[in-house]
């Protein structure tokens, strides 16, 4: 049976970050099985109402007040009074009270997806606390269903001291991929290329790209570039920094990519990194995108991210800001083709498998309608 279901999400395409690839994922898997989707987000003055090649709408809402990606909106609660199922994009600090009370007025199902912690310092970082402590329980009971990433992430965030997999309200819903769309080259890339794919802003600090830079000069390899994909102001200081290490001719910087662009470089990528430094990484969207392209991932240690992929198999972890253990890693991938090819191999494997869409969206529409 068709139902009325809400996507509220803080981001959303085209600006590139992971809670607003995940929200327009779960719009398009939704609509997909025929039902009727509208994503509630802010506008920054980036996003388009309609795409006339989506069958979900998209309905911005204008903010109170607005601070880079962050929106305070609380005129959304009178948006969700006819929807059957609202899924929360978790954490919209600016939008969740509204959620909150439009489903104690309501009664909709809510699903709130917890997509990661949110980690910061001075009074940005103090408002995070606030919300955290204080809203973040009342949220949590609120919701009919409690979504994560990974059970490995679940328990060692902020959602941890509520989490309980023996109560039929907290589950477990990885995020998909298009295995289509991401897919193997059909002939191997003779280039060595290290690709980074992520924001470049200071909302996505986080990523730890200085540490994939100060790690090149370890790599033990003759000839290889580092080819970093993504946009933001930080774009310069990675640049600066590079130049300062005398790298900046091994690293490319690709500014932002199209969706084709993206699935090229995958494909001629020897591996794919992700040196993220703290819990603000969740689980690694890129990860999956290029182990669907059979191609190796190297990632931090850290929960979520950790689970993404089998360490020794179709990957290997490395301890945070460990500039010389990534330096090794990605020197053996890189001087090691076979094992490279057999890593890939096991990468796309593990994503069929896990991460595919058919699987993600039949579940996401059955606890819609549960």
């Amino acid at each position: 049976m068709k139902k009325k279901i809400a996507i509220v999400t803080p981001v959303f395409p085209p600006y590139r970050g992971g809670i607003g690839t995940v929200a327009q994922q779960h719009a398009r898997l939704l609509s997909e099985r025929e039902q009727k989707v509208t994503v509630f987000t802010p506008d920054y003055g980036n996003t388009s109402r309609q795409n006339s090649q989506e069958s979900y709408a998209v309905n911005l809402i204008n903010p109170i007040i607005k601070y880079g990606n962050a929106a305070y909106v609380p005129q959304l609660k009178h948006h969700l009074k006819d929807f059957d199922t609202v899924i929360l994009e978790y954490p919209f600090f600016g939008g969740m009270r509204a959620v909150y009370e439009a489903k104690k007025k309501y009664n909709f199902k809510l699903i709130t997806y917890y997509h990661m912690d949110v980690v910061a310092g001075g009074l940005k970082g103090l408002v995070f606390w606030y919300a955290t402590k204080f809203f973040l329980p009342n949220i949590v009971k609120a919701s009919d269903i409690v979504l994560a990433s990974s059970s490995d992430y679940a328990k060692h965030s902020n959602l941890g001291k509520f989490w309980d997999e023996r109560n039929q309200k907290f589950k477990v819903l990885p995020i998909g991929i298009d295995t289509e769309l991401f897919h193997p080259a059909s002939n191997e890339s003779n280039e060595n290329i290290v690709l980074f794919v992520g924001g470049l802003d200071r909302a996505h600090y986080f990523k730890g790209v200085q540490y994939l830079i100060q790690s090149i000069p370890l790599i033990q390899s003759q000839d290889f570039k580092v080819v970093i994909a993504g946009k933001g102001e930080l774009i310069g200081e990675y640049q600066q920094l590079a130049r300062e290490l005398g790298v900046a001719d091994k690293v490319e910087f690709t500014g932002a990519v199209s969706d084709e662009e993206l699935v090229k470089l995958y494909q001629k990528a020897s591996v794919t990194v992700l040196p993220s430094i703290d819990q603000s990484e969740a689980f690694g969207i890129v990860l999956i995108e290029s182990m669907a392209s059979a191609v190796p991932v190297i990632a931090s240690d850290l929960p979520g991210v950790r689970s993404v992929f089998e360490n020794g198999k179709s990957g290997f972890s490395v301890k945070p800001k460990d500039i010389n253990q990534f330096a090794d890693k990605i020197s053996f991938i890189l001087n090691h083709p076979q094992t490279r090819r057999e890593m890939g191999n096991a990468a796309r494997i593990r994503v069929q498998e896990k991460y595919n869409n058919t699987v993600i969206g039949d579940a996401l529409l059955t606890l819609c309608s549960l």
